[in-house]
């Protein structure tokens, strides 16, 4: 049975992906377009039944073709509800893996993070865009820079493959989503910032104040 499940998910993958590509090479991902294709789809059908059984058979049986034709008018304009809703579920989505974390048993008084800001956080671990920027006031009173570190900790706890590792393209991506979610002490976060601080951070994680800030972190995450 697993088998069977296996290859029947490998041969509809393969079906999915040709309709796709028809979709977007031949009727452009319009999704007028492809109602409209379906409907003349459907006409073709129709003149070509009449054809071989006779244009007396559809003129008896009108009333059916025409009840056929706006219950599949309906179900197109659903379908085409529902893959738009899709698009704009994909679009609140960001782009990486979080790992399994129990989230009532994180620790939220360790980084002051309110009821609101606690829901957000939450969007987040389900892989979901925030709604509201979180302001991350974590090590104020060691100056920016160690709030930004404290943040990176946090994401490398958080994300599967961690982040020290990032460069190109997914370091981008991690900035900015980092940007779209965050304040630091009320201010927007700066991307050459960011980009400084995330070295530094990179380079120092064999001293006692980066062991000491994983160590916190770690708590707060309830991980030890």
């Amino acid at each position: 049975m697993e088998k069977f499940i296996l290859e029947s998910g490998k041969a509809l993958a393969r079906l999915r992906s040709g309709i796709n590509d028809f979709i977007e090479d031949k009727i452009e991902g319009n999704v007028t377009n492809l109602i409209l294709f379906i409907l003349s789809f459907f006409i073709l059908f129709v003149t070509s039944f009449s054809l071989i059984f006779g244009v007396k058979t559809i003129i008896d049986g009108y009333v059916y073709f025409l009840i056929l034709l706006i219950v599949l008018a309906v179900v197109l304009v659903w379908l085409a509800i529902f893959y738009e809703s899709d698009k704009h579920l994909e679009t609140d989505r960001h782009n990486f893996k979080v790992e399994p974390i129990n989230k009532y048993r994180i620790r939220f008084e360790y980084i002051n993070l309110d009821k609101n800001a606690k829901e957000q956080f939450f969007r987040l671990l389900k892989g979901r865009k925030v709604q509201e920027k979180i302001n991350f006031t974590v090590g104020n009173k060691s100056g920016d820079s160690a709030n930004h570190r404290i943040l990176f900790v946090l994401f490398d706890e958080l994300l599967v493959g961690g982040i020290q590792d990032c460069s190109g393209e997914r370091k981008r991506d991690f900035f900015q989503l980092l940007m779209n979610s965050f304040l630091m002490n009320n201010e927007p976060l700066k991307e050459n910032t960011l980009k400084t601080s995330f070295s530094a951070w990179k380079n120092e994680q064999e001293k006692i104040n980066s062991r000491n800030q994983r160590k916190f972190i770690r708590q707060m995450l309830n991980k030890e």
